[in-house]
């Protein structure tokens, strides 16, 4: 996670309600001439390029060298750039959603075909990517009911129940339009629902940011305890 001001991220982020992944901590950061490395605790490595969102090609050997792990050691910041810094969990979660994106990829992009934890994880990247970039329909809209189910399953096991309920309260308000005769394109749902019905989506619509804020750190908890 790129920000600017990590004490403020610290209010955000519930670094301290997750011990249990203190081995995703931070152990120290390498570089070479191209790359800055996070080494974890766990063993675990990750690398970043210097330029792009962390701007370490604009520092010096000496000021790139100069960090600080933050909010209780999950946190890289560099003070030359601002408060510029970096979340390994965000690494560690970005990784687990690439290998179950490419267990997709070699399965021909079929769901059905690659086994029940990479389906949920599927699922979870399919929510996280579409809800902040366009919202719940757009979610449904893209991927259809069975993302949406196996999203439904994943928020159970991973304890965010509100998450699952709004989910399922969501496909709630447009699920008469199954027996509607005419072909319906998942795009045109609001389409056929009244002035309340749209207004109730948009409620729910609302109130999911809120209740998947931690959607990455129990899904950590989950997927790397199983």
């Amino acid at each position: 996670m790129v920000g600017t001001d990590p004490h403020f991220q610290a209010w955000l982020m519930p670094y301290h309600r997750y011990p249990e992944l203190a081995f995703l901590k931070i152990d120290h950061l390498s570089f070479d001439e191209q790359n800055v490395f996070f080494h974890l605790r766990n063993g675990q490595a990750f690398s970043l390029t210097q330029g792009g969102y962390l701007r370490l090609d604009s520092l010096s050997p000496a000021q790139r060298q100069d960090y600080r792990l933050e909010n209780l050691g999950f946190t890289a910041s560099w003070r030359h750039l601002g408060g510029s810094c970096w979340d390994s969990p965000e690494l560690v979660w970005g990784d687990l959603q690439d290998q179950a994106l490419r267990r997709l990829d070699e399965a021909a992009w079929d769901l059905e075909a690659i086994d029940l934890r990479n389906r949920h994880l599927v699922a979870l990247w399919r929510l996280q990517a579409d809800y902040y970039n366009g919202g719940l329909l757009q979610v449904f809209a893209n991927w259809g009911v069975p993302t949406f189910e196996y999203a439904q399953a994943a928020l159970a096991l991973l304890g965010l129940q509100p998450a699952r309920q709004l989910l399922q309260d969501f496909y709630g308000v447009f699920a008469h339009l199954q027996d509607e005769p005419t072909q319906i394109e998942l795009w045109d749902i609001p389409q056929w629902l009244n002035e309340a019905q749209n207004a109730r989506l948009g409620e729910i619509d609302e109130q999911l940011g809120e209740a998947i804020e931690e959607l990455q750190w129990a899904a950590l908890r989950h997927f790397l305890s199983a």
